[in-house]
C-alpha cells in the first residue's frame, strides 16, 4: 500500500514537471504574428499656374530601413491626386510590432517603364523638366513611427506637398528643381487614415483682387506674419499643415488633416511681370459665418468639416 502512494506521487511530480516545461517551451516559441500595413499617396497642389502636372517614380518603400514586400516600382502623377484622391503603393503583412519610421525612395533616372527621367514637371506648353533628387533618393517621412497590432490594420497616407517640394530653378534651361532634401522630406506628411478629417467650404470674394487664392491650414495658434516674408517667395508658409488652391466656384477642400484643431489664412499670388512666376501679393482679411472662428476649426477623424467665409481684402 506505501509502495503505491509513493509511486502515485512520483508520477504526480512528473507530469506536473512536464506540463511546466511544456509551458516555458510555449514562450519561447510564441511569435508576435502579423498585421496588415499599407501606404496610400496624395498631393497638396502646387500653386505654379504653369505646372501642369508633376511625375515622381517611387523605386521601393522602407519600414526601419528594410524594403516592404510586395511592393513594384511605380510612376505617379501627383498633381492627379488632390482633394482626397490617392494611389496606393504597397499593401503587406508585416510583424506586430512597433516600428520608428518609413521611407519612400525617388528614381529620378527612369521611370517605371524605364523610360528617363524619373521624375519631371510637365509645364502647360507640354515641355517635360527633368527634376534631380538629392542623395540615394531616400526619403524619410517625419513623424513615421506606428504600432501594428497582431491582426490588425494600419493604413498610412503620405501627402507629397508639391509646394514645399518643388522650386523655381536658377536658370532658364532648368525652370525647376526639386528642393534641398531636408526640404523635400519635410514636404512628405505622414499620417494614419482613420485619425483624419476633412476641411472644407466655399469663400465668397468680395475684395475686388483678381489673383490667384491659396489657402493655408495651420495648427491653431501657431500662425505668424512672419510666414509671409522673406527674401524667397519659394520660402514663404514653410510651418503649413497643408495649402490648396481656391477653385473658380470658390470651393476649398483640406483631406486627411489629423484630428485636431487648425487656423485658416487665405493668401492672393499673382505674376507681376507676366513672367509665368507666381508672388504674393498679399494676405486677405476674413469675414466668417457668425459664431465661427477661423482662428481655431476643430476638425475630428472620419468626419467633414464646414467652414464658409468671405474674403475682404488684402492686409496692409
Amino acid at each position: 500500500m506505501i509502495f503505491f502512494q509513493q509511486l502515485t506521487r512520483v508520477l504526480a511530480l512528473l507530469t506536473l514537471s512536464l506540463f511546466v516545461f511544456s509551458c516555458e517551451d510555449d514562450d519561447i516559441t510564441t511569435t508576435t504574428g502579423n498585421g496588415r500595413f499599407s501606404v496610400e499617396l496624395t498631393d497638396a497642389p502646387v500653386d505654379d499656374p504653369n505646372v501642369a502636372a508633376v511625375f515622381v517614380t517611387v523605386a521601393d518603400v522602407k519600414v526601419d530601413g528594410q524594403s516592404v514586400s510586395g511592393f513594384s516600382k511605380t510612376t505617379v502623377e501627383l498633381s492627379a491626386l488632390q482633394n482626397g484622391v490617392t494611389e496606393m503603393l504597397v499593401a503587406a503583412d508585416l510583424e506586430a510590432k512597433a516600428y520608428s519610421n518609413v521611407e519612400i525612395v525617388l528614381d529620378d533616372a527612369t521611370d517605371a517603364a524605364g523610360n528617363s527621367p524619373g521624375c519631371y514637371v510637365m509645364t502647360t506648353d507640354n515641355a517635360k523638366v527633368a527634376l534631380d533628387v538629392a542623395g540615394d533618393g531616400a526619403l524619410r517621412a517625419a513623424n513615421s513611427g506606428f504600432e501594428l497590432a497582431q491582426g490588425g490594420n494600419f493604413n498610412a497616407v503620405i501627402d507629397f506637398d508639391l509646394r514645399k517640394a518643388l522650386r523655381r530653378g536658377e536658370q532658364a534651361a532648368t525652370p525647376y528643381a526639386f528642393a534641398a532634401e531636408n526640404r523635400l522630406e519635410s514636404s512628405l506628411r505622414f499620417v494614419e487614415k482613420s485619425t483624419t478629417g476633412t476641411l472644407t467650404g466655399n469663400v465668397t470674394n468680395s475684395s475686388g483682387e483678381n489673383a490667384e487664392v491659396v489657402i493655408f491650414a495651420y495648427a491653431a495658434g501657431t500662425y505668424s506674419s512672419s510666414e509671409a516674408e522673406g527674401a524667397d517667395d519659394d520660402e514663404l508658409f514653410l510651418n503649413a499643415i497643408a495649402s490648396t488652391r481656391l477653385s473658380s466656384t470658390g470651393d476649398y477642400q483640406f483631406n486627411f488633416l489629423e484630428a485636431g484643431n487648425y487656423e485658416l489664412v487665405a493668401v492672393a499670388f499673382e505674376d507681376d511681370d507676366n513672367d509665368g512666376e507666381v508672388s504674393v501679393k498679399g494676405e486677405f482679411r476674413l469675414d466668417a459665418t457668425l459664431g465661427l472662428n477661423l482662428g481655431s476649426l476643430s476638425v475630428a477623424a472620419a468626419s467633414t468639416t464646414s467652414a464658409n467665409f468671405t474674403l475682404l481684402g488684402l492686409i496692409p
